[in-house]
């Protein structure tokens, strides 16, 4: 019952006695009897109605006295208006009503624990702040422009977010990209100018990756980053669907080729090369081992300061890519080199990987961070040390830093990484002859 309400039957009953009063004798006994019961009802309706109140106020559901929604055979809900009554306020016998459909409670198992496990933070990344279920990881003060609403850019251009998850032989790969928060404030807001994609050969044999970077300073920087990214990944599916492929890939057969699409998709739309200029990070993984150590050998080739990260115990340690000039520092855009302009300048590298190896491919949005910020650098080392659900990814991509306002780019890959549960001496079965070469290329 509603205060309102309460406070209009105390006063009706409180009216009526003193009309008993004034129009019948006190002496009588039977009228007095009637009036102390009025007043005694009317006390108790007052203070059950400010009882209710209190509990609304402090949050507490009421229980409401109409009976719970109907349900048809199979217990599918039937909505409040089809059966005649109004739609509740709260929910009913610990049935919650969301939209005017009232569900009943789930009948399996609650949830076990937090959706994302793992082993504790130490050092650095327990005092790390973890992000919330709407929030992102944030380190010292973060940005101001973090805060701000994101907008749409003027042109019509591909999502602000985009993100992956997949399993291919004993790797798992996680992926995202999202505008960086000082992009996607402004009026008029940047498009995204990073790039990524993943790709697998014929065979399911290799991981194909790349990443690209738009240089912020080109008209139409988002063009370039996802022209690069796609010829590369083509290319290279190309390459090794050919017999003895993977034996020769060329990095400058590769870069050639990108710079060339680049230049011919900017005249195609009546552009200069200089408006569609990007760097490059680009890697194939064997996805099975070569030995019965599940040794392997990854083939990068890159132009430009995107980079390449390696897990190594409680932190992320630079293994590829081209560092920014000490002149800048990491808090310059500034690159020596970038595409289509410069591809003669790339360059390539074999890196040896083991089972529970983890390498990442990131643009200089998240590769600054690795480099300059330690507390971010051992926390995404905590929480990047198995898969992670790609939400989860996503999430820490996007982290908060002060002067961190770049797009961020994040390709994840963990060899094997069920081989930190695997009984010691198992080993792992040798794959196929075709990989039978050194590192698990093609001899």
């Amino acid at each position: 019952m509603s205060l309102q309400r309460g406070r209009l039957v105390w006063a009706i009953l409180l009216f009526g006695g003193i009309l008993l009063l004034i129009y019948f004798p006190a002496d009588q006994g039977i009228f007095r009897l009637a009036i102390d019961l009025l007043a005694l009802i009317a006390m108790g309706m007052l203070c059950l109605a400010v009882r209710t109140r209190a509990q609304q106020s402090a949050g507490v559901p009421v229980p409401l006295s109409a009976p719970a929604a109907p349900y048809g055979d199979a217990g599918a809900p039937v909505r409040q208006e089809q059966a005649g009554r109004p739609w509740p306020a709260a929910p009913r016998n610990g049935v919650p009503v969301v939209d005017g459909w009232q569900r009943p409670a789930p009948t399996g198992p609650a949830p076990l624990g937090p959706a994302l496990t793992g082993p504790a933070p130490t050092g650095h990344a327990a005092h790390s702040r973890a992000p919330a279920a709407d929030a992102v990881p944030r380190f010292g003060a973060g940005s101001k422009a973090q805060r701000f609403p994101w907008l749409l850019p003027v042109r019509p251009a591909a999502s602000g977010v985009a993100a992956d998850e997949a399993r291919l032989g004993d790797l798992a790969v996680r992926a995202a990209s999202l505008v960086g928060p000082g992009h996607r404030c402004q009026e008029p807001a940047t498009a995204r100018q990073d790039a990524y994609r993943l790709a697998r050969d014929a065979t399911g044999d290799h991981l194909l990756l790349a990443v690209a970077d738009g240089v912020s300073s080109s008209a139409h920087a988002e063009l370039g980053a996802t022209v690069a990214a796609s010829t590369a990944v083509n290319h290279l599916r190309r390459r090794l669907d050919e017999p003895h492929g993977a034996a020769r890939l060329s990095a400058a057969e590769l870069f050639e080729e990108t710079a060339t699409a680049m230049r011919r998709e900017a005249a195609r739309r009546g552009l200069d090369p200089s408006d569609v200029c990007a760097v490059l990070f680009t890697a194939v993984i064997p996805t099975r081992p070569s030995t019965p150590t599940g040794a392997r050998t990854m083939w990068a080739a890159w132009l430009g300061d995107a980079s390449l990260w390696r897990l190594d115990q409680d932190r992320w340690r630079y293994a590829a890519g081209d560092r920014k000039s000490t002149s800048g520092g990491y808090d310059s855009n500034a690159v020596q080199d970038t595409l289509p302009a410069d591809p003669h300048a790339v360059r390539e590298t074999l890196l040896d990987l083991r089972p529970g190896d983890v390498v990442s491919l990131v643009s200089d949005g998240v590769g600054d961070g690795l480099a300059t910020i330690e507390e971010l650098n051992a926390y995404l080392a905590d929480r990047w040390r198995t898969p992670l659900p790609v939400a989860a990814y996503l999430s820490d991509v996007g982290f908060d830093a002060e002067r961190f306002l770049d797009d961020r780019t994040s390709v994840t890959v963990w060899v094997d990484p069920d081989a930190r549960s695997r009984p010691p001496g198992r080993g792992i079965a040798p794959a196929s002859e075709r990989f039978g070469g050194p590192g698990g290329w093609p001899a």
